[in-house]
């Protein structure tokens, strides 16, 4: 009953509306403060100045600098993004956060194909009208650091618009015990966040083919993940049991 109750309470606007207040706050506190090493950000900044964009991917767990990167080595006016969030309580929380960030909001729903078909069409329409999508593939419930959705391949086999993964990482940040291991990088310490190589899907490419380059793509993002902690001395999150995974989603 007081599960239910808690749930009950969380999901009411009013309730999301202060919590992502309160999280605008700590976001700004962390990003003033946090010093911030960016690597091979010059490509990705040299390609969306040719008006071309991207489809910018991330761990769930990682998601807490990724605006900050956008805002402070991109530019929100000069190259809008927007994020895809679920209607699942993380995703509209961080999905309200990131709006008062200067991210623009496309919600999703698994359980809605009709909401998610008309996602696709948004996104697309987006990509080919120059204008950039991010998400986390593992999101909003996991399994951990699985590529769970396949939209980023969609959505690059069909607009020709490149993978980017960012990578992130941090000394001595707080680690949640949620599902996604949630990193909450402290002030006053060093993050890094590195844009890791472009991925091109080609619009003719088999079915069997596209899931070895996915099955790749999730292998690269994890080893990178782990490479970038082990040099920042973070603790290690390892990716999900996926035989687990019906017992994290809810």
């Amino acid at each position: 009953m007081g599960n239910r109750r808690l749930k009950k309470f969380l999901s009411k606007e009013s309730t999301m509306n202060f919590l992502s207040w309160f999280a605008l706050r700590l976001v700004k506190l962390v990003y003033f403060f946090t010093f911030v090493e960016y690597r091979n950000i010059k490509k990705l900044q040299d390609y969306l100045n040719s008006g071309k964009p991207v489809i910018l991917v991330f761990w769930h767990s990682r998601c807490f600098l990724i605006s900050k990167l956008w805002r402070d080595k991109i530019g929100m006016k000069k190259h809008p993004i927007y994020g895809i969030f679920s209607t699942h309580r993380d995703g509209q929380l961080i999905g309200k956060l990131f709006e008062h960030l200067g991210v623009k909001n496309i919600i999703s729903s698994s359980k809605d194909v009709m909401q998610a078909r008309a996602v696709v069409m948004k996104s697309l329409k987006l990509l080919k009208q120059g204008v950039s999508i991010g998400f986390t593939p593992d999101g909003p419930v996991g399994p951990r650091m699985h590529m769970v959705s396949d939209s980023a391949f969609v959505f690059a086999k069909a607009s020709g618009a490149p993978i980017v993964p960012v990578y992130i990482s941090a000394k001595n940040p707080i680690i949640f015990n949620s599902w996604d291991r949630f990193v909450l990088e402290k002030p006053f310490h060093k993050a890094v966040m590195k844009v890791g190589d472009f991925l091109f899907v080609d619009r003719n490419i088999s079915a069997d083919d596209l899931e070895k380059v996915k099955v790749d793509f999730e292998r690269q993002m994890v080893y990178n993940t782990l490479q970038l902690d082990r040099e920042l001395g973070m603790p290690e999150i390892l990716p999900a049991d996926v035989s687990d995974s019906k017992k994290k989603k809810k």
